[in-house]
Order: structure tokens, then sequence, then C-alpha cells
């Protein structure tokens, strides 16, 4: 494995597997079964290296290696978000594509059993008070960006956990959520 010499915010190195340093890597490849662990290999490489960065969006920087002289075509990019976002570890929202190193699932339960275990059912919250509050700091979920905050809060919604509630700006900074 290769290691590149940006740090994370807890100090530590991200640590490259060895495909990132392999020239082929970064053309899709044309036969199924070739294609299919090369696709299986960048899930791995994208979720591992933004949940190292806890970096929500996708960071194009980890389609390319200077060190090599190679990153993958936009057509190719676009076949491993699709890729990423069919496997269920990526969700777009129009251009954006967010990395889901956990699923949908097992963030709404990191957020609701953290609801539940500081008594905060029945209260209202903003949105910002779950993703940047003082409060959530030692938290998986801190830092998250709003709108996956709101998505994931959608699924809760469904589940009959939680209430969105919607302010006047589309931006959700005036949002808050109700957990029940």
């Amino acid at each position: 494995k290769a290691v590149v010499s940006t740090q994370s915010t807890g100090g530590t190195e991200f640590e490259w597997p060895w495909q990132h340093s392999f020239p082929p890597f970064f053309t899709i490849q044309p036969i199924a079964k070739t294609k299919e662990q090369q696709l299986v290999s960048w899930r791995s490489l994208i979720c591992d290296y933004h949940r190292h960065h806890r970096r929500w969006e996708v960071d194009r920087a980890v389609f390319g290696n200077s060190k090599i002289s190679r990153k993958l075509s936009p057509a190719a990019e676009r076949i491993v978000l699709q890729d990423l976002c069919d496997q269920g570890q990526g969700i777009m929202a129009g251009e954006r594509c967010f990395v889901l190193w956990r699923s949908i699932a097992e963030w709404g339960a990191l957020m609701y059993s953290w609801v539940t275990d500081r008594g905060l059912t029945g209260t209202v919250l903003t949105l910002f008070e779950l993703h940047s509050g003082d409060d959530t700091e030692d938290q998986p979920f801190h830092g998250m960006d709003v709108w996956l905050v709101q998505h994931i809060i959608g699924t809760l919604q469904k589940e009959g956990k939680a209430e969105l509630m919607m302010g006047e700006n589309l931006d959700f900074s005036d949002a808050g959520v109700k957990f029940y």
C-alpha cells in the first residue's frame, strides 16, 4: 500500500490501496467480471477515504493520482458514482454526491439513539444542533452536511420516529426536527 502525505482531522495519514497506484485502475475495464471487481475497489476506496477525512460530499481528488499521471475521465467518474449510489453507498443531490460509509438506516439509528439516550424525544431540535452543535461533537454524524441530515431525518419521519419542520429557507438553516 502507498501512503499519501495528506493529514486527516485526526492527524493520521490516509493509506491508499495498491490499486490507486495501478494505471489500469483509472480506466473502466471492458470485461464484465474485471469491471465488477474494479467498481468494488472504487467503492471501498471512496468510502474509506471519506470516512478517514470525515468528508460527506465526494472529493473528486480521489479520482486521480498525480504520481502516476492518471485520473478517471468524467464519463468514468459518472460510472463510478452511479455504481456507488446503486450499491447504497452514495446518494445524489443534483450535481452533488454524498458518500455513505454507513447506510442511511444506520445513520438514522445513530441519531435517534443519541436523541433517546439524552431524553430529547418530544423536544424540537434545529438541524444545526444535530450536525454542528456542541452536544454532538463526539458523535460520528457531527459535521455532516445539512442536506444529508435532512434526508436521514426524512427516513426517520417515514418510520414515525421524527417530524421534519421546514422553515422558510431552502438551505435548511431554519429547519427543525421533533423526535418521537
